[in-house]
């Protein structure tokens, strides 16, 4: 029965000589990623861990955070991937929900993290991926410095196929984490695909990271940067021929507006996938027209993967660039109205999915597994329709949710901290989308009489306690908020105030924390 991990160290075993990962200057081939995962196997097992312990990973896109992974599921732990953009809190909570009992990080980037997440979980043995820089406390051990002198002959896996493999956490709709099971035996999609040299320049822990070990199960070659920026994917594109890339539609735009573009060799990239929010269709015109017939959109969900596509030749025709594509072949889509009776075409409802793919349930959730796994159907929650040859339009999300460089920004990620703020009284969220198709989020608050706080002190507050994503565009400060007849924050009245609602009015949806009025 075939397993992701077995599928993953096969493609390494099949061409051992080949450059598996490169990450800046260096570069590995895939003989030495196997050793390192069977030593990194040894040492992890060394410390007590085995077949269904939790490991939390918090380490960047760098090439022992895909090995580590490897290695703890080689044992047979599960691995929980901590997304590196979230506040504190918020990862202490994921890796308490997942039964750490190992944390493995990167010292130097996020030791200052660790010690938080250990101090909060006394349980959880921290180990180091590397030494500590010079003077900084940083706890536990060097896992790498303990695996350096192990065997690295192979080792048998110690895991069951219907064993957990992996907790990917992912927002749900109160935006509190949830965790999507994975199970180790491997559905068959999708498919794996030639060997190619696949660049990440988004997180390995969200979809980006199992593309990259497909493309390593198929013989293919990882190329990891961590962070994005521009300049760096497009002198990767040309200095390794990389032939597939991740980009959600903000990134693409970078690329497409960087002066470098004109003057770069492109012509390797056979597909440059994006999902995660709509596109504008003018810019993907215009990406077709510069990079050639390589885009590749997927409707995609961390619950059950990739659901629809729209190829690249269909990205030559207008009329479907507003469309999320057709469902891949072995996957149904159906729309249902409020009380689950299918929808005709062109009619707007909740898309509900059937797939192979589909998680096993939520991680130590089984009522929420139960609402949204019903009869063999994954119920996602997004409205949207099908068109009479069966093209998917994804409307919206039921939930008061805003998509902001393709990380889902909740309501109470931006109210929490402004009304944490002693000088605010309320604050609501709102959303606009831009013809630009981007989400932008801003908020409105009222302050307590005679408190003199600036919209540049609040930009900051939020920034320091929920990070860049959560910080508004833009804060209106108001004696009141305007209130529609039921009392609820009047949407379109805040919307209105926006300095540029000239332009953005009436374009696209806006969310809000609590309903429009």
């Amino acid at each position: 029965m075939a397993t992701h991990t077995g599928l993953v160290l096969d493609g390494l075993a099949r061409d051992p000589d080949r450059v598996a990962i490169r990450c800046g200057e260096v570069s590995l081939t895939a003989r030495e990623c196997l050793d390192d995962v069977y030593r990194l196997a040894r040492a992890l097992a060394a410390t007590g861990l085995g077949r269904g312990d939790g490991v939390t990973v918090l380490a960047g896109n760098r090439p022992e955070t895909v090995l580590v992974r490897l290695a703890a599921n080689l044992i047979g732990c599960r691995v929980a991937m901590l997304s590196t953009d979230r506040p504190v809190a918020d990862q202490i909570a994921m890796a308490e929900d997942a039964l750490t009992a190992a944390l493995v990080f990167d010292p130097v980037r996020y030791g200052a993290a660790a010690r938080r997440i250990t101090a909060a979980l006394p349980g959880a043995l921290p180990l180091a991926l590397g030494p500590a820089p010079s003077g900084a406390p940083v706890p536990g051990t060097d896992l790498l410095a303990a695996a350096a002198g192990l065997s690295a002959t192979p080792l048998a896996p110690r895991y069951r196929p219907e064993d957990v493999m992996a907790v990917r956490f992912t927002g749900g709709s109160t935006g509190r984490p949830k965790g999507v099971l994975r199970r180790f035996v491997r559905p068959p999609r999708p498919e794996l695909v030639a060997a190619s040299t696949f660049l990440l320049c988004t997180g390995l822990c969200h979809g980006g990271g199992g593309t990259a070990d497909l493309a390593l199960a198929a013989g293919g070659t990882v190329v990891l940067q961590d962070g994005f920026a521009a300049d760096a994917v497009l002198a990767a594109v040309e200095r390794y021929r990389v032939s597939r890339v991740y980009l959600p539609p903000h990134l693409l735009y970078q690329v497409l507006d960087h002066p470098a573009l004109p003057r770069t060799d492109t012509g390797s990239l056979r597909r440059v996938t994006y999902t995660g929010c709509p596109a504008s269709p003018e810019r993907l015109a215009e990406a077709t027209r510069r990079l050639g017939r390589v885009l590749h959109q997927t409707y995609s969900l961390t619950e059950c993967g990739p659901v629809t596509r729209l190829t690249p030749d269909e990205h030559l025709d207008p009329r479907l660039l507003t469309t999320a594509g057709t469902p891949f072949p072995d996957t149904e889509v159906r729309i249902l109205d409020e009380d689950g009776t299918p929808l005709p075409a062109g009619r707007t409802g909740e898309i509900c999915v059937r797939t192979p793919a589909v998680m096993a349930g939520y991680w130590r959730n089984p009522e929420l597994t139960a609402r949204v796994l019903r009869d063999g159907w994954l119920h996602t929650g997004d409205l949207g329709s099908l068109d009479r040859s069966g093209y998917l339009t994804v409307a919206e999300r039921r939930d008061a949710m805003a998509i902001v460089d393709a990380h889902n920004v909740f309501p109470r990620d931006v109210e929490e901290p402004l009304l944490a703020h002693p000088a605010v009284r309320e604050a609501v969220m709102f959303a606009t989308t831009g013809r630009d198709r981007l989400e932008r989020v801003h908020a409105a608050v009222t302050t307590a009489p005679g408190a003199g706080v600036t919209e540049q002190q609040l930009h900051r507050w939020v920034r320091e306690r929920s990070g860049p994503l959560c910080d508004p565009a833009t804060i209106l400060l108001l004696p009141g908020l305007p209130l529609s007849e039921t009392g609820k924050p009047d949407l379109a009245a805040l919307r209105a105030l926006l300095p540029d609602a000239g332009t953005t009015a009436g374009v696209g949806r806006v969310l809000g924390a609590r309903g429009e009025g």
